[in-house]
């Protein structure tokens, strides 16, 4: 059974992405986005291994802070990329 994957509609040109992915922790299942979808990355990472500030990743509803990518999960886990959006 497969990762679900929900991503905010920030990182895809305004529309939510849902997807299935595959990985033993977030940082793999991230991966699997990229493969899918290679102009998410610039959206989610200031650099390799390195999530931006503003976006946060969520297992079965549950911050993966601070594991971030080394956070693990398993098949049926529901994986979140959230973006938290300021501004006035």
């Amino acid at each position: 059974m497969p990762i679900k994957a929900t991503l905010h509609p920030f990182l895809n040109g305004g529309v939510e992405l849902k997807l299935d992915v595959e990985g033993i922790n977030v940082g793999e299942c991230l991966d699997s986005v990229m493969k899918q979808h290679p102009t998410i990355e610039k959206q989610m990472f200031e650099k390799k291994g390195m999530l931006k500030r503003h976006v946060e990743v969520l297992v079965n509803g549950k911050s993966t802070t601070p594991q971030e990518l080394a956070y693990p999960v398993k098949d049926g886990d529901t994986l979140a990329v959230l973006v938290f959006l300021s501004g006035g």
